[in-house]
This record gives structure tokens, C-alpha cells and sequence, in this order.
């Protein structure tokens, strides 16, 4: 049923990146990057799964930056949601950083901290080439999020994408 769920979602960030994508045309986007994916594996002392992680996101001609994101994990049996705003992106080649401020979540005491994570886009999937690749969702109190993006900092615990894909159009 899970990964059901993911396939919608995954679906419906497809259609929303297309309109996105249409809207941006007319708004002067610079540079761009979305994706619908899972992945899991050993997390420090336990072990993760993340489905879904949809997200977009957009860097505009004056510099301003657009897009949102949900993401939902499983770490050791608990369940953590997180939904938001994306305010801030570096891009660089075919990674992202990027992020913004957790509006909604399933554990209250997160709701409007800064998150932020990163991904790259390797291949297609089934190309038989390296698999795309993500972080986890980091938490922290503003201005986290936008510290992130300036620094860009290398993966400190990179996940391979399992089912879905990263989409990274640099300007």
C-alpha cells in the first residue's frame, strides 16, 4: 500500500511540475529542480525510510526563490511528516541544495523551523547509469535553511534513490 502511495504522489508532483513548469516560462526561472522519490538504508543507529519526498523548486531572474516540499519518513517504526515552503537554492551542475520552513508537520515542536537537504540528479532511472541521489530533512532554527544554500556543503549522509527520480536544470 506504501509504495502505492508513493506512486501517487509521485504522479501528482509530475503534473504539478508541469504547470510549474509552464508558469515559470512566464515568471523568468533562471534554474529549476523537483523530485518524487524514496529511498531507506542505516541511519547512525537505526535505520530510515523515506516515501514519499516530493518537492520543486525554482530560482527566478531576481534572484527569488520558489517551490515546496512534503516528506514523510519512517525512522525505527515512528512515523515523521514535515510540508513547506522552499525560500532559498543553490545549484550547482546536477545538485541542489535548497531550503525553506516547515509549515505543517506531524510533530508540532518542528512546525516553523528552517529544513533543508540536497539531492543530485545522476541519470534517468533504468538508464543503467549511477542512481540520483538525496539527503535526509535537516531541522534547525532560522537562519539555518538559508545558511544551507550559501554554503552547500557535501552530503553528509547520502541516500541512493530507490523508486522515483531528481530533475535538475541549471541555468
Amino acid at each position: 500500500m506504501r509504495r502505492k502511495s508513493c506512486a501517487i504522489v509521485i504522479a501528482a508532483l509530475a503534473v504539478a511540475v508541469g504547470a510549474a513548469k509552464t508558469a515559470a516560462a512566464d515568471q523568468g526561472v533562471v534554474a529549476s529542480a523537483s523530485g518524487g522519490y524514496s529511498f531507506s538504508g542505516p541511519l547512525l543507529t537505526g535505520f530510515i525510510e523515506v516515501h514519499p519526498f516530493a518537492w520543486n523548486v525554482q530560482i527566478l531572474t531576481d534572484g527569488s526563490v520558489h517551490g515546496h516540499f512534503q516528506y514523510t519518513q519512517i525512522r525505527d517504526g515512528v512515523e515523521l511528516m514535515v510540508s513547506g515552503s522552499l525560500t532559498c537554492a543553490t545549484i550547482v551542475g546536477n545538485q541542489v541544495w535548497t531550503g525553506g520552513v516547515i509549515e505543517n508537520s506531524s510533530r508540532e515542536s518542528l512546525i516553523g523551523l528552517d529544513m533543508w537537504f540536497q539531492a543530485q540528479d545522476n541519470a534517468e532511472p533504468g538508464s543503467g547509469t549511477a542512481r540520483d541521489m538525496s539527503s535526509t530533512v535537516g531541522a534547525a532554527v532560522a537562519p539555518a535553511a538559508q545558511q544551507y544554500c550559501d554554503d552547500a556543503p557535501v552530503v553528509r549522509f547520502p541516500f541512493l534513490i530507490e523508486q522515483g527520480n531528481v530533475q535538475v536544470r541549471a541555468g
